[in-house]
């Protein structure tokens, strides 16, 4: 009984804890989500909906590729020269 109380409880906050900490990139997800087709969107419009990228790089012909990353989540758009977005580079959930 000792020792099956402990276990039960450190399985009940493992789930609460990974619930907690992935938290961030599901509230991620869904602003990408609510955005709808990202593809013709400025970069200013999908910053004001999700926020700053973390990252920011060049890419050939003027491009540029923005990623948002949060525990569970991540997203890398291409923007052209006009800061347009031309759709998803990568995208993954776990």
């Amino acid at each position: 009984m000792y020792v099956i109380l402990p276990l039960i409880g450190g399985i009940i906050l493992y789930f609460i804890i990974s619930v907690a900490v992935r938290s961030g990139g599901a509230i991620l997800n869904k602003k990408f989500v609510d955005l709808g087709v990202l593809k013709g969107k400025s970069y200013t419009e999908i910053e004001k909906a999700v926020g700053k990228p973390n990252s920011v790089s060049s890419a050939k012909g003027g491009k540029t590729i923005k990623q948002w990353i949060r525990t569970g989540y991540h997203i890398a758009l291409i923007f052209d020269e006009k800061d347009i977005c031309e759709g998803v580079s990568h995208q993954s959930h776990t």
